[in-house]
């Protein structure tokens, strides 16, 4: 007798139904209730739920940061399942061209595979795979030249004309514009959520 497949949601892939993760992305297999969802990482690009251990999205690969050993979606864990509280305004980076990225309390790289297919290959390669980190501390947003392992990117960054490349983490306020690698073109506008009248 055959056994019946269970179709992984984020890649396609056939498994055998009493495997509990995906064979080929690692997701888990098993159903999660409605009030689980707030365990899961929500993708900052695609807006779409991944795993609570996942490192990169399984719909369009966005890679999530892990700082100083806490994974995104932890802070939401530990809020009570029973309480749901209302869905606030998030405060996003306005890319070149108009698309977002929305932020939350989560660590945040923009990274070269946010301007994939948007940029030419010269203008893309001056960006790092890991340029900048976003992170929120107490409902402020900081911005630091990441780069690789931390230690700045090659072509630096600049926040509202000042190149900020070893100098840590800056607040960030509405409007501020960020500059990619020297690249007038790779300029991003952070924007804060608007306050309710």
């Amino acid at each position: 007798m055959k056994q019946p497949k269970v179709v992984c949601p984020a890649c396609g892939t056939e498994n055998d139904a009493d495997e509990a993760a995906c064979r080929r992305c690692k997701l888990l297999l098993t159903a999660t209730a409605p009030d689980d969802t707030e365990a899961n990482i929500i993708c900052p690009r695609c807006q779409k739920a991944n795993n609570a251990d996942a490192f990169f999205c399984y719909t369009c690969g966005k890679y999530f940061a892990d700082i100083e050993g806490a994974k995104p979606g932890a802070t939401t864990r530990k809020r009570k399942r029973s309480t749901r509280a209302r869905p606030r305004p998030k405060a996003r980076i306005i890319m070149p061209g108009g698309s977002e990225i929305t932020l939350t309390s989560a660590p945040v790289f923009i990274e070269r595979s946010d301007f994939d297919s948007k940029l030419p290959h010269d203008i893309l390669m001056k960006i790092s795979r890991q340029h900048v980190l976003i992170t929120c501390n107490r409902g402020r947003y900081y911005l630091q030249d990441y780069g690789r392992d931390g230690k700045g990117s090659t072509n630096h960054t600049k926040l509202n004309g000042v190149d900020i490349y070893g100098k840590g983490k800056k607040v960030l306020k509405d409007g501020d514009k960020i500059e990619l690698a020297g690249q007038h073109e790779l300029t991003l506008i952070f924007r804060l959520p608007r306050r309710p009248k």
